[in-house]
């Protein structure tokens, strides 16, 4: 079942956002280098943002009340020297327990806060994506969405 995040599921989006960190790390170790105390801090942003008019935060509850699958839409503006023609739905946390849900709960979350983006006044979805997160690029692209940028890094110290 999707539905609107609270405050009492934000331990659980944490925990979700920590196993996309770590795999994250493991792909490309500089960039997402977990910082320390980063789910008591994540905790404490997702406390005082998770009820903000601007997000669109939603959960997948199973049976049992686990939240195994979450999405997280921002509605900003566009950079001032692109014009997409209104709001862009940013949705930068976005995470599933198991690859294999992304085909499903990751479609119904994505074509929820799309729903919602839209009454919101969003023209243009964004979806972050890492370069080796298969399961979800593969879903994205099944979805009709198209690479817009890639991050190249380089540790300079």
């Amino acid at each position: 079942m999707i539905r609107k995040a609270t405050l009492e599921d934000v331990p659980e989006i944490a925990r979700l956002s920590a196993l996309k960190r770590k795999q994250y790390e493991q792909y490309q170790p500089v960039f997402h280098k977990e910082a320390e105390g980063a789910l008591d801090k994540q905790v404490l942003f997702l406390k005082d943002n998770i009820s903000k008019d601007h997000l669109i935060a939603l959960v997948n509850e199973e049976a049992g009340k686990k939240i195994n699958g979450f999405i997280i839409g921002a509605l900003v503006n566009a950079p001032p020297v692109y014009n997409p023609g209104g709001k862009v739905c940013l949705v930068d946390d976005f995470m599933v327990e198991d690859p294999s849900l992304w085909t499903t709960m990751g479609v119904s979350l994505l074509n929820r806060v799309i729903e919602l983006g839209k009454e919101k006044g969003a023209v243009l979805v964004n979806v972050v994506c890492g370069p080796m997160d298969k399961s979800k690029r593969e879903m994205l692209a099944k979805f009709g969405f198209d690479m817009a940028t890639e991050w190249h890094v380089k540790s300079i110290k």
